[in-house]
């Protein structure tokens, strides 16, 4: 650790500090962990900048937690010009730069794979020294794929360390806060509304621009002047409300000085010809602005012509851009580079571009309310409309920061007016147990300490809560149960049924008894006399029995039927309070029977090839282990070893999509001969309700092959339709997976040597990282 001198407090901050900032720092100072709620752009990481401040003046180590490698990357950068590059390291998967560093930026798997305490985190630092971790983004909780990360680093993480959860605004901010206070330790809760820039809303249709709500009894409503009238689901599409064209947006917000502002369409082709739409518009810059552009620009096409997007060149030069996943990541670079000193005006988005990356806006315009995902065309949900909305209003430029929505054919102001009014939605659980989490938690613990460690997650604590009035109806049944018992005074069901069957039998001695007594000619005949022996006899059965010491054991009897009917009662409730939380362990158990039944765990304990799986990083981590020892990808030269990764990782691509580089006859026969495997994978996971993905996608290989092979870029975008963005991913996912391979224990040298040589191969512009 370098000894460099720590700013102070007043050098870091040199202004007046937000209520609810003072307020995070305070619980910081005690000691005490803390989760801060608050709007996009409110100033969060002021609070993780001071716990980086505190450590290091302690002399300690910090670790800043993101969920993209692009906002890593950021950190990075902003974190070495505050406290010094020689004082800040990075930690992303592939990119390890001065990780012994008192501030290590890393993403949120990076920090859980570490506290596994086994092989896959082995990144050539660890948690000696650590005084704080702060998890930036936390509300990506929420996010279906990788939300789990995140509850497992919590529930992972020793006790003496801090945490410092930043999130947006969620509604459930106390329930996350007390699920920290029972998994890791003493956590405070600071939960702000206050945005430093307001905002204003707007709605624009074919008439104009107008204010989007109103103030009516002390409310904020929908403005009653904007016709709110739903479209008719069987109108033609020519007789729906239609909105306005782009060009006429951007203008609205030219004339009004509302630029720059990012304009949010939710597909890339969208994005891309919105550019177009603006035509020859030259007014968006001043002339000294053109002339930064033109300078940076230029610079840029020299220094990286292969980067160019030479039909969006043109339109950069007079501030306008795209930015969505499609785009290669130098481009994207520059484009974030451009907006944040202000000389783009307007920048046509997806939505991804609110996920985490520091470019505020003075506007933002949401062109649609309603987008379509895995689960069909819905409407936004309140957090993502909260996010888009949250990017507008640059502090410290800004006195108002400025939220437009358009009318669509689908919808209108109403719509608009209800997302701009709603609450956040709450965070949810995404635990999810993996192959890779079954195997790391079983190499370090028992299966009674692992199953402490599942049942910790904030998903469980959530269903702990939804549980809490069944448990209640348990707890008032038992306590009436227990009432009974104690009436009951050792009263058996025994007793009972017997005293029940005599009672039965006294009814029927009666009965004959008197019968007899009606028919017999004299009182002392023979058959009188034995029936009056017989009840004799049952009124002694009777005497004998322990119920009968009761004075009303007519009542001891319906106690004893109630006792049953609660008991019925109480077994129900208490199977439909357990089934659902003990899901997830079943989940857990379920991905231990087909690591048992492939081998891979003894007696739930990783063996050899179980290490080999549990150091990987991947969707499937079984079936890329199974790949590894399969023994058909020894021999394989660095480019067909490529192209074969890249079939075990790639998902099926789109339709229509094509690629004139065709997959070699070597590697297709590999992927030929794993497919008994890949097909007795898919059977076992089936029998156990284990739903993982095992890709096995032939078509995109060659393109891997080719570019390992040297192919130059212009070359290999030319042989494909895929986005430039998609290929980057393609080739980035495959370079991810060849980098694991020389340090997964129990596998040839062979492999390892070819798979450093593939990688070294790929990890060239655009693919290498642009930090």
């Amino acid at each position: 650790m370098t000894s460099a001198v720590t700013p102070s407090l007043q050098e870091l901050f040199p202004f007046e500090l937000d209520d609810f900032q003072t307020e995070a720092i305070a619980a910081l100072d005690r000691n005490q962990s803390v989760v801060v709620c608050a709007p996009t752009g409110s100033g969060k990481t002021l609070v993780g900048e001071y716990a980086i401040y505190r450590a290091m003046s302690l002399g300690r180590r910090v670790f800043y937690t993101t969920p993209l490698k692009a906002l890593s990357n950021q950190k990075f950068r902003d974190f070495g010009q505050q406290f010094g590059v020689e004082n800040v390291g990075l930690l992303t998967g592939d990119v390890s730069i001065n990780r012994d560093a008192p501030v290590v930026v890393m993403t949120t798997e990076i920090f859980r794979n570490m506290l596994y305490g086994t092989a896959i985190g082995e990144v050539g630092t660890s948690l000696e020294g650590v005084q704080a971790v702060i998890l930036d983004e936390c509300h990506y909780m929420n996010d279906r794929q990788r939300g789990t990360v995140w509850e497992e680093s919590i529930v992972y993480c020793p006790p003496s360390i801090q945490l410092a959860a930043l999130s947006a605004t969620v509604a459930n901010s106390g329930q996350l806060t007390d699920w920290l206070n029972a998994v890791h330790g003493p956590t405070v809760l600071v939960d702000s509304d206050y945005r430093p820039v307001p905002l204003e809303f707007s709605f624009v249709n074919s008439k104009g621009m107008f204010p989007l709500l109103e103030e009516k009894d002390g409310k904020i409503v929908g403005n009653s002047r904007l016709k709110t009238r739903r479209p008719q689901k069987l109108q033609r599409r020519d007789q729906r409300p239609q909105g306005p064209d782009i060009a006429r947006v951007v203008e609205h917000l030219r004339s009004r000085d509302m630029l720059p502002a990012i304009y949010f369409i939710f597909s890339r082709r969208g994005c891309d010809s919105a550019i177009a739409t603006l035509g020859d518009a030259d007014l968006l810059t001043s002339a000294t602005e053109r002339e930064a552009l033109k300078a940076q620009i230029d610079r840029f096409c020299r220094e990286t012509p292969e980067a160019i997007r030479t039909q969006q060149l043109e339109p950069l030069y007079r501030g306008i851009a795209a930015h969505h996943a499609g785009i290669l990541p130098a481009w994207k670079a520059l484009i974030e580079a451009l907006f944040q000193q202000g000389l783009i005006k307007i920048v046509f988005a997806t939505e991804t571009l609110a996920a985490g990356i520091n470019m505020p806006a003075r506007t933002t315009v949401i062109s649609s309310l309603s987008k379509r995902t895995d689960d069909g065309h819905r409407l936004l949900t309140a957090s993502e409309f909260l996010q888009m909305s949250g990017r507008a209003g640059r502090r410290g430029k800004d006195e108002i920061g400025y939220v437009v929505t358009v009318q669509s054919p689908f919808e209108g102001a109403r719509e608009a007016a209800y997302l701009a009014t709603s609450e956040a939605d709450p965070l949810v659980s995404q635990f999810t147990p993996s192959y890779g989490m079954v195997l790391n938690l079983l190499q370090t613990h028992s299966l009674e300490r692992t199953k402490e460690l599942i049942e910790r997650s904030f998903g469980q604590y959530l269903l702990s809560l939804q549980a809490l009035p069944q448990q209640v109806e348990v707890q008032s049944l038992q306590a009436e149960l227990d009432k009974i018992d104690n009436a009951l005074e050792g009263i058996t069901e025994a007793h009972l049924q017997d005293y029940q069957k005599l009672q039965g039998r006294l009814r029927e001695e009666r009965r004959i008894l008197k019968y007899l007594k009606k028919h017999s000619e004299s009182t002392d005949a023979p058959e009188l006399l034995a029936q009056q022996e017989r009840l004799e006899a049952v009124y002694t059965q009777m005497n004998a029995n322990p119920v009968s010491r009761f004075p009303k054991p007519v009542k001891l009897i319906r106690m004893q039927e109630k006792r049953q009917r609660l008991e019925r009662k109480l077994q129900q409730q208490s199977k439909a309070t357990g089934r659902p939380q003990q899901q997830r362990w079943l989940e857990f158990l379920a991905l231990a029977d087909v690591l048992t039944e492939f081998k891979h765990l003894q007696d739930y304990k990783p063996n050899m090839m179980g290490e080999i799986a549990a150091a990987i990083r991947g969707d499937n981590e079984l079936w890329l282990a199974l790949a590894l020892e399969s023994g058909r990808l020894d021999d394989l030269d660095p480019h067909h070893l490529a192209g074969a990764i890249a079939a075990l990782i790639t998902e099926k691509p789109r339709s229509g999509t094509f690629t004139r580089f065709h997959t070699s006859d070597i590697v297709e026969d590999v992927l030929y001969a794993l497919r008994r495997v890949r097909r007795r994978l898919f059977r076992t996971q089936r029998e156990h309700q284990v739903f993982m993905p095992v890709w096995l996608e032939y078509k995109l290989a060659g393109l891997v092959e080719q570019w390992t092979l040297g192919v130059t870029w212009e070359a290999l975008t030319a042989g494909t339709n895929l986005d430039e963005g998609d290929l980057v991913r393609l080739l980035r996912r495959t370079l991810d997976l060849l980098s694991q391979i020389p340090h997964i224990p129990h596998i040839p040298g062979e492999i390892k040597d070819n798979a450093r040589r593939a990688a070294i191969a790929i990890d060239r512009f655009p693919i290498s990282e642009v930090l």
